[in-house]
């Protein structure tokens, strides 16, 4: 099969125009969101009642982990321009992949010992 049969042509590509009627995908996301913020306050409110903070109190809080966020962020975004700091980083990452390789290497051993290392053709391979 060739590429351009593949590929196909510009004439055989459909033509997508934008539907006026259709709702702004945006627009019904941020809908959705603020469906799903209204039924967790309901949710709140009904399993705390009156005995738990007030919204305030709960924006309040809410600032004040975003402001931690924040500084967070900052301090590692400054701690990144150290070059020590950059390179143990560095090394930390290294370990992870390494790690991460090992434990997939692991799977892979186990899945073939686990279901059997088959040839192409399905018949059982001569390796093992």
């Amino acid at each position: 099969m060739g590429a351009e049969q593949l590929i196909g042509t510009i004439e055989q590509v459909e033509n997508h125009e934008h539907d006026p009627t259709a709702a702004d995908p945006w627009t019904e996301a941020s809908e959705r969101w603020a469906d799903v913020g209204d039924g967790l306050r309901r949710r709140y409110r009904d399993l705390v009642g009156d005995r738990g903070p007030t919204e305030d109190d709960l924006r309040e809080a809410l600032r004040t982990l975003g402001d931690a966020a924040r500084s967070v962020a900052d301090s590692v975004g400054s701690a990144m321009r150290d070059p020590e700091v950059r390179a143990q980083v560095k090394d930390a990452a290294a370990s992870l992949v390494s790690a991460l390789g090992a434990t997939f290497e692991g799977l892979g051993d186990e899945l073939r010992r686990t279901f059997g290392d088959e040839a192409e053709d399905g018949t059982p391979s001569e390796e093992e």
